[in-house]
């Protein structure tokens, strides 16, 4: 049947939002609407010719890949465990540079943490961190002030930016969604992550896990930087 012909035409490779695939069906059929994607959609449910694999995502395949999960250092774990005792209620999110090194080509040898507390809390956990460990604790810290202070396991104490995509089982752990996001859109990121590795980092996340495109859409919108996500996004496909 037509609809099977255009289903067929859909490339194995690529994850498709539905507007995606009106886009791709409309280069084949110039008369097909847009309210006939849904019910093509259904019928490629049916027939298995169409998976769903996430909010408004589908594809050719089955998904295959895994959830992330980050795994954490013993001092992340350290950290974060001193932080839930001593600030159960305060919101924020760990990242650390070694999370990374399933992703790029040149490894993180040292370690860097990103801890992104909301606003009006920051300088209070400072102030505690800073009794903690003192000299590795950096506030808002400038592209100078990281160059000339930053050291192994050096914390990085971030504002928290409202509307970050967050694991509710897991909330002070960062999401792969967010981790995409902050790469191009977060000042500390920059300055940790060469612009080099941005592209295999978003291709390698690509490769190895599954990630919900609505809320990396929505947290790039929040941080204007949508533009540079999905070109990321698209690169390779």
């Amino acid at each position: 049947m037509w609809e099977t012909k255009l289903l067929s035409a859909v490339p194995e490779s690529q994850v498709f939002t539905r507007q995606a695939l009106y886009n791709l069906f409309k280069e084949n059929n110039k008369d097909l609407s847009y309210n006939s994607v849904g019910w093509i959609i259904d019928e490629g449910l049916k027939s298995n010719l169409l998976f769903k694999v996430g909010p408004d995502s589908y594809s050719r395949k089955k998904e295959t890949r895994n959830t992330y999960f980050p795994r954490y250092s013993e001092f992340s774990k350290e950290l974060l465990s001193k932080l839930e005792e001593r600030f159960p209620e305060l919101e924020y999110t760990l990242f650390e540079t070694l999370l990374l090194n399933e992703f790029v080509n040149h490894l993180y040898a040292h370690n860097i943490l990103v801890l992104q507390v909301e606003k009006d809390l920051c300088p209070f956990t400072f102030d505690f961190l800073n009794e903690l460990f003192p000299g590795k604790v950096l506030y808002n810290p400038s592209s100078d002030d990281l160059g000339r202070y930053q050291s192994d396991n050096c914390i990085i104490l971030e504002n928290r930016i409202s509307e970050a995509p967050f694991d509710k089982e897991n909330p002070h752990f960062i999401t792969l969604e967010k981790l995409l996001v902050d790469t191009v859109s977060d000042k500390a990121f920059k300055e940790l992550i060469p612009t080099s590795e941005v592209s295999n980092i978003y291709e390698n996340a690509k490769l190895i896990y599954k990630s919900d495109l609505t809320k990396i859409r929505r947290y790039a919108k929040r941080r204007n930087a949508w533009s540079k996500v999905e070109a990321l996004l698209e690169k390779g496909n």
